[in-house]
């Protein structure tokens, strides 16, 4: 083989490889509604949507500093 030869051949190879990198790099994924919500919901967490403190005790309340003997919270999706 010539050096000419394999000059070209690394510079075909060099070329394909930047190509295909440019078409990975502008490719774009769509994401279905359902998994759009379902990353949604992932990334939401699950946030108390109510909570009610009652009685006295010895556990602290999240809402004041008191110390109450229960703690009732529940849960719900916030949007």
């Amino acid at each position: 083989m010539s050096k000419n030869y394999e000059q070209e051949i690394f510079c075909d190879l060099d070329a394909t490889f930047a190509g295909y990198n440019i078409y990975q790099s502008q490719r774009t994924v769509i994401m279905s509604d359902l998994a759009l919500a379902n990353v949604e919901a992932l990334a939401n967490g699950e946030t108390p949507s109510q909570i009610v403190c009652i009685s006295s005790g010895s556990v602290d309340c999240p809402i004041m500093s008191d110390k109450v003997k229960y703690v009732s919270q529940g849960y719900g999706f916030m949007y």
